[in-house]
């Protein structure tokens, strides 16, 4: 395992209480393989994130990593100073991690290397951020990630600015980059298309804790948490069939700290113990789930899709 984090809690104080955005999450990532993060906006994920690069740390909880963890962030061109070139760029990790003031000859070959890497054509070099069009800007911030041969790198929605054409480009890249150079990743996106498209396993959040985790192709394609099944139905590239669960009402606040499942105001199938204890993460089939009537045996929502494995 090369990464692994185990009850994590992080919250933010602001007036009227605190925000629990991160309720008692732990997670596997295994080497070569890529861990999916899905959920409403406001679940918790781009706090997970930060968490576990460490951007942020946390209030309880343990975190096991081999080394630290790059990030690439949706906006690409807010992660590029605006007034270096790609070339430039590309070296500052290796400019910072050397204690140097300008980059040496080595961290400019380095850097052409891994330009090459990820498909920018040599003459884009000495480009600035805003001559680049989106597609070659993350590729520029991919090539930054992978500048100190990091074991995982860590992506949050980097394509949702993306236009379709240019989202399935730098997904390939991705694939290609992970079979290549043996990498890790933790893909965080709102969309289930793409994460279908690149993870192997998949972790659903809602209000800051894990409801369902387990392969990709088994929860995307037979989904056993009810809030699982009702985010499928709402993923707009699929044809919504009758009788599929609907995400109605607004999540409740985070501020609040409710005393049994977090999904019970919204959900179908709610029974009186799910508002009385929050129900822990159990082994269902090859997933695991969150839900007293699915571990008690319950079918829940839709017919299962084909297998998309």
């Amino acid at each position: 395992m090369i990464l692994r984090a185990v009850d994590l809690f992080k919250s933010y104080k602001v007036p009227g209480g605190r925000v629990r955005a991160v309720r008692g999450i732990s997670l596997d990532l295994e080497k070569g393989k890529t861990l999916a993060i899905v959920g409403e906006s406001g679940c918790g994920k781009s706090t997970l994130a930060r968490v576990l690069v460490g951007l942020e740390a946390p209030d309880s909880g343990t975190l096991e990593k081999a080394s630290l963890i790059p990030m690439v962030f949706q906006d690409s061109l807010g992660s590029l100073h605006p007034r270096r070139t790609v070339l430039q760029l590309i070296c500052e990790p290796l400019v910072i991690r050397d204690g140097l003031l300008r980059p040496s000859e080595a961290h400019e070959l380095r850097a052409k290397d891994l330009a090459r890497q990820v498909g920018l054509a040599i003459e884009s070099l000495t480009s600035l951020p805003h001559e680049l069009s989106g597609g070659q800007r993350q590729r520029v911030n991919i090539a930054r990630a992978l500048a100190l041969d990091p074991d995982v790198i860590l992506l949050d929605e980097p394509v949702s600015a993306l236009d379709v054409s240019i989202q399935a480009q730098i997904l390939n890249l991705l694939l290609e980059l992970q079979v290549s150079r043996g990498l890790s990743i933790i893909f965080i996106s709102h969309d289930l298309s793409v994460v279908r498209h690149i993870a192997h396993d998949v972790l659903v959040l809602y209000l800051g804790s894990v409801l369902e985790s387990g392969p990709a192709s088994e929860v995307l394609s037979r989904p056993s948490h009810p809030y699982t099944q009702a985010l499928l139905a709402s993923d707009p590239s699929r044809s919504r069939r009758p009788g599929q669960l609907v995400l109605k009402d607004e999540p409740p606040s985070p501020l609040e700290v409710l005393p049994g499942c977090s999904f019970a105001a919204r959900c179908p199938y709610v029974e009186a113990v799910c508002r009385l204890e929050k129900p822990v993460l159990k082994n269902v089939g090859r997933k695991a789930v969150a839900c007293f009537p699915v571990q008690r045996g319950l079918q829940v929502g839709y017919e299962p899709t084909p297998n998309l494995s």
